[in-house]
């Protein structure tokens, strides 16, 4: 699988939660993120333009399910264990 480039942003009241989407989506454009975790109603962008490599170990997180969401949903919500 490529490359995706995404954003990152992390959840304004739990700073454990993340949020990944294609680079440049407008993230106020979205609610499906909000309506499953209130959690995401306010968030920051954490990273802009990040290169992720859904073959690659990212420490506590499934790249692979985030890369399916992106590629599906346009959204990944994702926690640090």
């Amino acid at each position: 699988m490529n490359l995706l480039s995404v954003d990152l942003y992390q959840s304004a009241t739990n700073p454990e939660k993340f949020l990944a989407l294609p680079a440049g989506v407008d993230p106020a454009e979205l609610t499906g993120p909000m309506v499953f975790d209130k959690d995401y109603a306010e968030i920051v962008r954490y990273q802009q333009a990040f290169e992720f490599d859904p073959e690659e170990s990212y420490a506590g997180v499934n790249a692979a399910k985030i890369a399916a969401d992106l590629l599906t949903l346009k959204w990944a919500m994702y926690q640090r264990s």
